[in-house]
């Protein structure tokens, strides 16, 4: 439960992320998973939708925070995923995340996994450009998207 109310303490390494993403500058982020990290990014100024939340967890994210039902294609500069990597369907979440950042954007995957683990899957997912942080227990890996 605690687990996933701290994953907001990773949103200077979400930062840090992104200011190594170059598209991401100004750009809309879609924040799948986590209304406190929504709200957390949304108070730099950034334009911020909240996808893939329970309704309760959506009140969380603030006035700040839009809220979406999916993710369209092709329509964010970066993507913020959270917790993919204790699902067993990992990869179709993570492809559809892929899917909504534009050509040359980002993708910041948030999780507990090894960090080597998360490499793995984010080249896997044809990631380039890979970066890693450590925000406490949590790894954050992002690279860019090419459509290819």
């Amino acid at each position: 439960m605690f687990d996933r109310w701290l994953i907001a303490g990773a949103a200077p390494a979400i930062e840090a992320a992104l200011g190594s993403i170059g598209p991401a500058r100004g750009g809309a982020i879609a924040v799948a998973g986590d209304a406190r990290l929504a709200r957390a990014l949304a108070r730099g100024g950034r334009p911020v939708t909240l996808t893939a939340a329970a309704p309760r967890d959506a009140r969380k994210a603030g006035p700040a925070v839009t809220l979406a039902d999916n993710l369209g294609d092709r329509t964010f500069a970066v993507v913020v995923g959270c917790g993919a990597g204790e699902r067993d369907d990992w990869e179709d979440v993570v492809g559809g995340w892929s899917r909504a950042v534009v050509d040359g954007g980002g993708l910041v995957l948030v999780d507990r996994i090894p960090a080597i683990e998360l490499s793995r899957r984010a080249l896997c997912l044809g990631l380039s450009a890979l970066e890693q942080r450590v925000a406490g227990r949590w790894i954050v890996t992002s690279g860019l998207v090419s459509d290819l």
